[in-house]
């Protein structure tokens, strides 16, 4: 979606904090209260311990219970967080995959949970945790992420999800009306291939539980033939890079919560989620049907998987996560690398962040001669809103980003040798495009 800057005028934000806590004002500690949240407001932080429950009483409906909160990261060995809606003793399991427990137990009565364990587990586990009271809620962990491949074919029916934003009820609401999930969340859609294609980050309250939904998801579909793939797209690049301008304040509250940057939590190799993320492609190709966030016009190299190796390699780099710095340390970096590491992710050219052919229909020339290139048909994008599913160059472009995101899906059933193409609304309209 189209990225601009955001002011915050704190007088109207104050008004509004004002008439939300006016009744207070009339019981002991009113007074208090009203003045903690301005202190909050003013210095855009919050106080350790106080942060959710301040946002839970301006904004009742954020949800944090179990994975719309969980937060696994690495040290030496693993350590899992996760926030509770309210006060609660919280409990936990973790076993590996022939059930023997490696930890178990409860945590003291608060919204913040935390626990650890040593050493990394060598397999899969099953982490089983949530409150006392509210309930549990379990994810299978993997012990390391293999890469995902970026080539892939004979497929014949691919849905494609534009940027998500973390929007979850509205993504799951489409998934469903689409036949991908059942009522029940579980993976319905047999040997299709859903594609995520970027920006799963920013804006919308509940990143982290897309994030979640989406690990468990692809399990869920290898089991049953199918496949999820997720691409990423410049907003995943600008979190783990700490450029957070279009975070969430709900997001943003559970980093304060767990006393660590946003960033952080999604460190390529010190988190759990971070690591995920970097295992996933950056350009996908499914038969002759080359995908990016925004779009390709060069990648640089003949062939798609050493373009996702590059990445791969250089988010693996310390560096990485300093691209964004005014200079390059050269106490620490070659500068050179720096600059071109820099120009990689962040090039209005690149393929996280060209918008041109959604932009201009002027680029007919360029779009055939990066087709022909990587021996593809059709070019799919999302990145640039547009108010429904687009095509675009006779067809040749197939936009997916929506002003009202994850609203829409791309549905492409083949026949024969050809894709049909269709567009799924979130009633469950399918419309032929």
């Amino acid at each position: 979606m189209k990225d601009v800057g955001q002011n915050t005028n704190t007088s109207m934000k104050t008004n509004k904090i004002f008439a939300n806590f006016k009744p207070l004002f009339f019981s002991l500690g009113g007074l208090a209260l009203l003045s903690f949240v301005l202190m909050s407001l003013t210095d855009n932080k919050l106080l350790p311990g106080s942060e959710i429950q301040v946002e839970r009483s301006i904004q009742q409906s954020f949800k944090y219970n179990g994975t719309y909160s969980l937060y696994v990261s690495y040290e030496e060995g693993m350590t899992f967080q996760w926030i509770t809606n309210l006060e609660e003793e919280g409990t936990y399991s973790l076993k590996d995959q022939k059930g023997k427990v490696l930890a178990s137990g409860e945590t003291e009565k608060s919204r913040i949970h935390k626990f650890s364990i040593d050493k990394k587990p060598g397999g899969a586990v099953n982490l089983v945790f949530g409150g006392k009271d509210s309930g549990t809620e379990n994810v299978t962990l993997q012990p390391k992420f293999k890469r995902h491949k970026g080539l892939y074919k004979k497929v014949d029916s691919i849905y494609v999800v534009g940027d998500v934003h973390g929007r979850y009820d509205q993504m799951i609401r489409l998934l469903e009306k689409s036949g991908v999930v059942n009522s029940e969340l579980q993976w319905s859609a047999g040997s299709a291939h859903l594609i995520f294609l970027g920006d799963l980050f920013d804006r919308g309250d509940d990143v982290t539980k897309v994030l979640w939904f989406i690990h468990e998801l692809e399990s869920q579909a290898e089991k049953k033939g199918g496949k999820v793939h997720l691409v990423l797209g410049n907003h995943e690049i600008m979190t783990m890079t700490n450029d957070l301008r279009y975070m969430s304040r709900k997001e943003k509250n559970i980093s304060i919560a767990y006393k660590v940057s946003y960033d952080k939590m999604f460190h390529p190799t010190q988190s759990y989620l971070g690591a995920w993320l970097t295992s996933k492609p950056s350009i996908l190709k499914i038969d002759d049907l080359i995908m990016a966030h925004g779009g390709i016009i060069d990648l640089g190299t003949p062939h798609i998987e050493e373009y996702n190796d590059q990445v791969y390699s250089y988010m693996h780099e310390d560096m990485y996560l300093e691209i964004l710095k005014d200079h390059a340390d050269s106490s620490a970096y070659d500068p050179d690398r720096w600059y071109r590491m820099k120009h990689f992710f962040y090039s209005d050219q690149a393929p996280f962040w060209y918008r041109g052919y959604v932009n201009s229909d002027t680029l007919s020339d360029q779009l055939n001669t990066m087709l022909n290139k990587y021996n593809s048909k059709v070019h799919i994008v999302a990145h640039t809103t547009q108010p429904t599913i687009t095509e675009r160059y006779n067809g040749k472009v197939l936009t997916t980003d929506l002003d009202d995101a994850a609203t829409q899906l791309l549905f492409l059933n083949r026949k024969r040798n050809k894709y049909l193409r269709y567009k799924i609304d979130s009633e469950g309209l399918q419309t032929e495009l």
